[in-house]
């Protein structure tokens, strides 16, 4: 199973948000917009899944999406958590956009020697920026620093704690460098603070799966990411298939539909009997 792990795509339209959070591509990621009040809806909730013990239920199980009902039996629609660090994202300086659009461009070209001095020059002049952290994470990435990478990912993470695209960078280094339990860390901690993380949700099912030998701990994560992009992913849609068939789980973590109780028959005389009554007969074992 081919698998690739996945950033988010690298947008312009939210520089300002991008220098505050650490990274671009904040539209394949974001959550719903504010909405009005609207009445409350009586949920049911429904009994939690429980992984088979197989390979213990991993932490990361906590932060799953999960699928409400009402007192009908209808669905309720989903309205995922918003992403954190838009939510508190504060006013930029003109400049610093600029500067940063600016350096952008230099890392677009390739030329990533100048591209690394802009940046480093605005985590000088605007340190509560971590955007440029993460660019200068990427770029020693890329001239294989791996060392510096991690130290640039770390301080954006400092810079905003709320950072959630500097985690997913982490993580992927992480795992590119072997620390396989440190990249699932990571991730947990990404979705720790915005648990509807798609991305998250996805390279920690194929880290799982591909890099951990963990299936049946993939498997929730994949159903979470294809829950949370409503399907808009065959590709992804195809790995949850495939998982299933060799976990033999067909059962969804995501999607639990409240028990609904049958409706009491009746006898012949009127009273009501068990739905599952049958005649006095002495049970016959199948044969065959």
């Amino acid at each position: 199973m081919a698998m690739v792990f996945v950033k988010p795509l690298r947008t312009g339209a939210l520089m300002s948000v991008i220098l505050l959070s650490g990274c671009a591509g904040l539209g394949t990621m974001t959550g719903p917009k504010p909405t009005q009040e609207a009445p409350e809806k009586t949920v049911v909730e429904t009994a939690p899944v429980v992984v088979p013990e197989v390979q213990g239920e991993a932490p990361s199980h906590q932060y799953l999406p999960r699928q409400a009902y009402d007192v009908a039996g209808n669905k309720i629609d989903y309205e995922s958590e918003p992403n954190p660090y838009i939510q508190a994202s504060v006013p930029v300086a003109p400049e610093a956009v600029a500067r940063f659009q600016a350096a952008s461009k230099l890392m677009a070209e390739e030329q990533n020697r100048m591209a690394r001095k802009a940046f480093e020059a605005i985590t000088r002049d605007y340190p509560e920026l971590s955007g440029p952290w993460v660019k200068l994470g990427e770029l020693a990435e890329i001239g294989e620093r791996l060392e510096r990478a991690e130290k640039s990912y770390r301080t954006a993470i400092e810079v905003n704690t709320e950072n959630v695209n500097a985690y997913l960078s982490l993580a992927l280094l992480q795992r590119r460098n072997g620390d396989f339990e440190a990249s699932r860390d990571t991730y947990v901690s990404a979705l720790k603070l915005w648990k509807d993380f798609p991305e998250a949700h996805l390279n920690l099912a194929i880290l799982y799966d591909l890099y951990m030998n963990q299936p049946v701990n993939a498997q929730p994560h994949f159903e979470a990411y294809e829950f949370l992009v409503k399907g808009d992913h065959p590709q992804v849609a195809d790995w949850l298939i495939e998982i299933r068939r060799r976990t033999g789980i067909e059962t969804s973590f995501i999607d639990i539909p409240p028990n609904k109780q049958e409706p009491a028959a009746e006898g012949n005389d009127g009273e009501p009997v068990a739905a599952d009554a049958a005649p006095n007969e002495e049970p016959v074992e199948e044969k065959g």
